[in-house]
């Protein structure tokens, strides 16, 4: 299996699927467009070629060619056909051909046989419900710690989530105890957007039947995001919670508003919301909205105001500094390690922890749970560039103040889906066969189907189409079509 640096044919498809309203152009090509210009130039140089020896050809035949135009005419030909192979060849090796052939030709069972619908499931809220806290970390990884204790730097970029990880809070890890580890990155759940609709409905997110339906996701009528799953926003509003989503860039950039607004009616504060409010000036756009910076600021007052309402509450929230690539510095980012990544890394650590801290003094805390996880693995192209090809890099997750004393939290293999069913248990949620989706909550005894199949294995199995799951989860149009063609 190969992909283009971090990313999966799975990411392509989605990205293109998207309405790109509410981000930056040159972000998609560096994404998705850069990588294949390699491939689409060689293809069309071998084209070229070979359609300049045909025609060569047939001036040959007309003029009666002399020795040198017939010694060339072969070496045009082998050039042509040579350039032609090399590019489609590349494209292919950029792509992916297992993930192709998996995506569009072989089907998973793994939801006919796993999965569990939450809305079937007899959920227990203890009788004084607990606020959530739930925070996506940019592309944060346990693997920016140092080496002593799990990570690949020589100095810890993350010293305070590692302290809180370790120490503080409870980690689910890969590795030993004592070693920073964390979440496995898994097709469908491997981008920002269909990280957080995996995390929290226990379900990868993929075009459906890998058609390309650009108007699905964009649209914010109810029922029309991925209609088939009940996720944690819509079990938290069953409950009476107040929901709202906290984020410094365009919430309707791949479908975030409209997921969130569907599943779970979040009051949605983003971008735009900051200007209507005078936060930002009207023309002020930095890196994907307004940094992270502002973010934490403003979110005090947005948290201090849900927590007012005298209901439990969701707050979630999403940073944007430690996006691909190398970062958003400002002038007063410390420039403690010569690197611009490694720098942002350490200064969105300082200003979790320094959030954390402020949370640890308002009254509603005692009665909060904390999530903290990254969303993906970073697709920055080069930072890793230089680790042991063994090492295995992972997302960094810790569930703070949940009173709980009992689980396995190291050698476990996780990944986004099995964030769901955690989340709720960390609220003292009672879940009947701690499973929801294809996700199993954490601080069971129960293995997840990542652990039950094999990393590789599971990661196969979500890279593949399922009947099952464009039917009963997505319920796109195209199913339908299709299956009435078939007819």
């Amino acid at each position: 299996m190969h992909d283009m640096g971090n990313v999966r044919f799975d990411q392509i498809v989605y990205i293109m699927s998207q309405p790109l309203r509410g981000t930056d152009p040159l972000k998609i090509r560096e994404f998705i467009a850069k990588p294949l210009i390699s491939a689409f130039c060689f293809t069309n140089i071998g084209v070229m070629i070979i359609y300049f020896f045909a025609t060569h050809q047939i001036t040959l035949k007309k003029d009666k060619p002399i020795k040198k135009k017939k010694f060339l005419s072969p070496i045009f030909l082998f050039l042509g056909v040579l350039t032609l192979s090399l590019g489609l060849s590349l494209g292919i090796r950029e792509i992916g051909y297992a993930d192709v052939k998996a995506y569009y030709f072989e089907d998973t069972k793994v939801y006919d046989d796993f999965y569990v619908d939450p809305a079937n499931v007899d959920l227990q809220f203890p009788k004084k419900k607990r606020n959530l806290v739930y925070i996506y970390l940019e592309s944060m990884e346990s693997s920016y710690a140092d080496k002593s204790i799990g990570g690949t730097e020589e100095e810890n970029l993350i010293p305070e989530l590692s302290d809180m990880a370790l120490h503080e809070g409870i980690q689910f890890s890969h590795n030993d105890s004592g070693q920073l580890g964390g979440m496995m990155q898994i097709p469908g759940a491997n981008q920002t957007a269909s990280s957080m609709v995996s995390q929290t409905s226990g379900a990868p997110l993929r075009a459906s039947n890998g058609v390309l339906d650009v108007n699905a996701y964009g649209k914010e009528e109810p029922g029309a995001f991925f209609p088939g799953v009940y996720s944690l926003g819509e079990v938290l509003e069953n409950e009476g919670y107040n929901q709202m989503l906290f984020i410094g860039s365009q919430a309707e950039y791949a479908g975030r508003k409209a997921y969130f607004q569907q599943h779970g009616n979040y009051e949605v504060r983003d971008y735009h919301w900051a200007k209507e409010q005078g936060l930002i000036p009207e023309d002020y756009y930095e890196w994907w909205g307004y940094e992270d910076d502002k973010l934490f600021d403003f979110a005090k007052d947005s948290l201090t105001d849900i927590a007012d309402r005298g209901e439990p509450f969701n707050f979630t929230m999403l940073t944007t500094d430690t996006h691909f690539e190398d970062g958003y510095a400002t002038d007063k980012t410390p420039d403690l390690f010569g690197d611009q990544y490694s720098n942002v890394i350490h200064d969105s650590d300082q200003k979790v922890s320094e959030f954390i801290e402020w949370m640890k003094t308002q009254p509603f805390y005692d009665n909060t749970t904390v999530v903290l996880v990254g969303d993906h693995l970073t697709m920055d192209k080069d930072f890793f560039e230089d680790i042991d090809p063994n090492y295995q890099r992972s997302i960094y997750n810790v569930f703070l103040n949940t009173g709980k004393t009992e689980f396995k939290d190291n050698n476990r293999l996780f990944s986004a889906v099995d964030m769901y069913p955690s989340t709720l248990a960390a609220l003292d949620v009672q879940i009947p066969g701690d499973e929801l989706g294809l996700g199993v909550n954490l601080f069971s005894d129960k293995k997840t189907l990542m652990e039950q199949m094999g990393y590789e294995k599971f990661d196969q199995e979500m890279t593949k189409r399922s009947d099952y799951y464009d039917k009963y989860l997505m319920q796109g149009s195209d199913y339908d079509v299709e299956r009435k063609a078939d007819n």
